[in-house]
C-alpha cells in the first residue's frame, strides 16, 4: 500500500515560492492576504519520484476525516487561525507546527514568505523524521489531571455527563512528543468503528461511563 513506500524523511519535502520541477506540490494559500504579500505562488512539495502522501490544504478549518495540523502565525492578521495542512488518518507522518523557530529534537522545514511583514521568517513544520518510533509502554506514556504537560502530545479524556466540580475537562492521556503518534482516540459514545478499543469503566461512577472507550488502530502493537 501507499504507506509502505512513503519515506519518513523531511529532506524529501520542500517549501517553494513557485511550483518546482521534480516535485509534486500542494498550494499554500490564504485568500485574505493582500497580493503584495505574494502568497499565491507558495507551495509545499514532495519529490515526484515518491508516492503522493495525500496532503491537502484548507483555509477554512480542518478537513473532516483527515489528520490536520494547524498552520498559524498569530502576528498575521489575515485569518490564519483557520488554516490547516491535512493528511490521511493512516499517514505515517506526525507533523508539528512552530511559529517560533525549529523544535528541539525534530527535523524541520522552514516556511518563509519574505514579502509578508508579519514574522514569516521563523515558522517551521516539523516531524521526528527518520527517528519516528512508537512510544514504549509504560515508559513513554503519562496521565495528567492538570492539562497537557510540556513535552507530551495528548488525547483529552472527557465524560461530558460529569459535573464541572469533578474537573474532568483538564484530564489527558499523553505520550512523549519525540515519539510517533500511536493513533489514540477517545470516545464517550461507544467504541469507534474500525479501531481496537478498550472500555474505560468505573461502575461506582453514575455519570454514563459504560460507553467510554480508548481506541487505537487495529494494527497497533
Amino acid at each position: 500500500g501507499k504507506q509502505m513506500v512513503i519515506k519518513r524523511r523531511v529532506r524529501e519535502a520542500v517549501v517553494s515560492t513557485q511550483s518546482t520541477g521534480g516535485y509534486n506540490c500542494v498550494q499554500i494559500l490564504e485568500p485574505a492576504e493582500p497580493d503584495s504579500h505574494t502568497w499565491k505562488d507558495n507551495f509545499f512539495c514532495w519529490t515526484s519520484n515518491k508516492a503522493d502522501p495525500g496532503l491537502k490544504w484548507s483555509f477554512a478549518g480542518p478537513i473532516g476525516g483527515m489528520k490536520c495540523t494547524q498552520i498559524l502565525e498569530t502576528a498575521d492578521p489575515h485569518t490564519w487561525s483557520d488554516n490547516y495542512l491535512c493528511l490521511p488518518n493512516d499517514t505515517p507522518y506526525n507533523l508539528e507546527w512552530s511559529m517560533a523557530g525549529p523544535l528541539t529534537g525534530k527535523q524541520c522545514i522552514q516556511w518563509e514568505e519574505g514579502a509578508d511583514p508579519h514574522t514569516w521568517m521563523d515558522n517551521y513544520l516539523c516531524s521526528c523524521g527518520d527517528s519516528c518510533s512508537l512510544p514504549r509502554w509504560p515508559h513513554d506514556f503519562r496521565w495528567s489531571f492538570a492539562g497537557k504537560p510540556a513535552g507530551y502530545n495528548c488525547v483529552q479524556i472527557l465524560e461530558p455527563a460529569e459535573p464541572d466540580s469533578h474537573t474532568w475537562k483538564d484530564n489527558f492521556f499523553c505520550w512523549t512528543s519525540n515519539k510517533a503518534d500511536p493513533g489514540l482516540k477517545w470516545s464517550f459514545a461507544g467504541p469507534i468503528g474500525g479501531m481496537k478499543c478498550t472500555q474505560i469503566l468505573e461502575t461506582a461512577d453514575p455519570h454514563t461511563w459504560s460507553d467510554n472507550y480508548l481506541c487505537l488502530p487495529n494494527d497497533t502493537p
